[in-house]
Order: structure tokens, then sequence, then C-alpha cells
């Protein structure tokens, strides 16, 4: 699946089985055809569109920071890194704030603030370790070959290298360094990993779940008894001021989330797969 595929409706249908309900005709937010979530004793009472929207919207940036991992699309990223000359020794390595990378447009040396270009790195010298299964640079890091014995006919100045290796009065120099690149999984050539849609819908369906929770019998009650010309009914339930009617789904998403008695949850497995070790500061 891609990230416009995860709609409200894919989100109803997907984590709120036995609880949706179709819409039979048009109205000024739903179609005809639809499912939505209603007041069981006032169908006509919905759950607004944008709130089941704003909930997938606030589970991707939510797990976007706990994986520290950009899921959503992000073209064209300029960013500044700054220069050090024993990195820059080492294949000049180039930690990108953001990944997956899908795409480098270009790396440059751009030095005074009048922004004149030092080095434009030829494309076929920038290594973003591109996989050929659509991922992308999974951890976003860039670097270049070798550049010693590179000629002027690949743009290298040896001019330039000498002041920057031998005459510079620092080994550094701040936001020399310029990338410019695309980054999201959603760029990548697959669907998005379905652990991370799993994720995705299992957070954002608590909040939603939470509502209606409050809907099917009322926040804080825990009985219910009615009585009618001799008839009489009682129900008891699981809400209480803690907790509401979806409690237990609640908690059973949380528990898949977060895992529970030591047992690893989903997020823990896509942190391990996805969230990269520090290496530095940049």
């Amino acid at each position: 699946m891609r990230l416009k595929d995860l709609t409200d409706q894919w989100l109803i249908k997907t984590h709120f089985f036995g609880i949706y309900r179709k819409v039979d005709k048009d109205d000024d937010e739903w179609k005809a055809g639809e499912v939505c979530l209603a007041n069981p004793k006032n169908p006509s009472e919905r759950l607004p569109r944008s709130v089941i929207n704003d909930a997938i919207e606030q589970a991707v940036a939510n797990l976007e920071d706990k994986i520290l991992a950009r899921i959503k699309g992000n073209e064209h990223i300029v960013e500044h890194h700054d220069y050090d000359k024993d990195l820059f020794s080492q294949f000049m390595f180039v930690p990108l704030r953001e990944y997956p990378v899908r795409r480098v447009h270009s790396l440059k040396m751009v030095y005074g603030e009048n922004g004149s270009v030092v080095w434009d790195v030829p494309p076929e010298l920038i290594q973003a370790k591109l996989s050929t299964d659509g991922i992308g640079s999974r951890f976003g890091y860039l670097q270049i070959l070798p550049f010693y014995g590179i000629s002027t006919s690949v743009g290298f100045d040896p001019a330039t290298f000498t002041l920057l290796q031998g005459t510079m009065v620092s080994p550094t120099a701040p936001s020399l360094i310029r990338a410019e690149y695309d980054a999201g999984m959603d760029l990548m050539e697959n669907d998005l990993p379905p652990a991370v849609v799993r994720a995705i819908g299992l957070i954002a369906a608590i909040h939603p779940l939470n509502i209606m929770g409050d809907i099917v019998i009322g926040a804080g009650i825990a009985n219910v008894s009615m009585s009618f010309d001799g008839f009489s009914e009682s129900i008891g339930t699981t809400a209480s001021a803690e907790n509401s009617a979806y409690s237990s789904r609640i908690i059973m998403h949380r528990k898949e989330l977060y895992g529970e008695q030591q047992q690893p949850g989903l997020l823990d497995t896509l942190k391990g797969k996805w969230r990269r070790t520090p290496l530095g500061i940049f």
C-alpha cells in the first residue's frame, strides 16, 4: 500500500470491524456506500471524517518520530553540513538528517556568503548505497569515491583541495557542504513495508476508539438498567471512569505496539530495522 491509500475508509474497514455502519445515502460529508463510525443510538450522528483522517496523519508523524525515519515523501531537501578535514580525507562521509534516501540531486561544497561553489561533486562519484529492491538508502549516509588522482575533467580543482587541506586556519568549516536530495518511504518504488502500515493503523485507531467507546454507553457509566411496563433489562459493562466500552481493543493495540512482559512490540521491531545509531553531531 502507498501512503495515499491509507484513508478513512481503509482505517474504518480494517480496525473497526463490527463497529462501523454503511452509509445509505449521500450527505454533506459521506457518500452512499462508504462506511462511517456512527452513534448506535442515533445513526445520523457520525464521527466527522476529519477526525479519522487527522488520526491517520498524526499516526504517521508519531511513527516517524519513534523510528526517526521519514515515511511521508519529502522532495528536494536542501541541508548544510559542516566540513571536517578528517572526514573529507575519508571519502567525505555525510550523514543526512532524513532517510531513507530515494535520490541525490547534488552534493556541493559552497564557500563564503556569496555561495560560490568550491566543488560540485560529479553524480557518478556520489555513493548513497541505493539498494535495488526499492527501499533506498536506508540510513542516509553519503560518501564519495576516493578523490586522490581525480583530474580536473570531473570538476575538481586541485588548487581548491590544497586550500582546504593546507591553508585553512581551522580543520573544520561551518555549513560548507550542501546536499540536495529526496527522502521518504513513500517515494520508494515498492509499497510501504507491511509492518509500517500495520503500526500506522494501530496508532491511528486508538483515538477514534476512545471516542466511540464513550458514545456507545456513555462516559464513566459501568451499569445500565432499563424498565418499561413490566419489562426490565440490566447491562453490566467494562466501562468506568477510567475505561471506555472499547478499552479492551485499545489495550490490545497498545500491547501489539509496545509489547508486554519483556516481549518486544511492533515498534521495537521497526526501531531495530530503521532507527540508525548516531555516529556524531551533524
